[in-house]
């Protein structure tokens, strides 16, 4: 009779295997949610690293020209540059818009338009035109959007 009764409770218990399904649970969880959250902060790297080299392609055209580029950038405004810098990772265009005005306003960026130029002046007449033939802009803000970080990333120079 006592080795039949040691055979029945052999076997874990149905709150034994709920923990257990729990515990897992959670971990499955803690690790899903890290996962997506460097896959953010990989992408954020990457939008980073393409405002560092377009920045570093603004400060390359400025010591050759006196001014800022008053057009839109590409690839055609600054050899040598990944092209891949000037598109967001849905190939769109960066976006740049141009202001006399000193003081101008950077658009609300969203995971649409990741990537932002804006060139201006200091609110005087020429200081910033978007025709070729002017002298160019004299500041420009850089603008990129981040998933991780609650503001987007600005690099301006004034």
């Amino acid at each position: 009779m006592l080795k039949l009764q040691k055979k029945l409770q052999a076997g874990f218990t149905i709150i034994e295997l709920l923990i257990v399904i729990a515990i897992i649970g959670i971990l499955a969880t803690l690790v899903l949610t890290n996962f997506q959250g460097a896959q953010a902060k990989g992408r954020d790297t990457v939008r980073k690293n393409d405002i560092n080299s377009v920045y570093q392609k603004l400060e390359e055209f400025y010591n050759e020209n006196g001014s800022y580029p008053n057009s839109d950038l590409s690839a055609a405004t600054f050899p040598g540059i990944d092209a891949g810098a000037l598109t967001d990772s849905d190939g769109t265009a960066m976006v740049s818009t141009f202001a006399i005005s000193a003081t101008p306003t950077v658009p609300t960026l969203t995971t649409t338009n990741e990537y932002v130029y804006v060139a201006y002046g200091d609110g005087t007449a020429g200081s910033c035109v978007e025709d070729a033939v002017g002298d160019g802009c004299l500041k420009y803000t850089l603008a990129t959007f981040l998933e991780r970080e609650s503001q987007y990333q600005k690099a301006s120079l004034n």
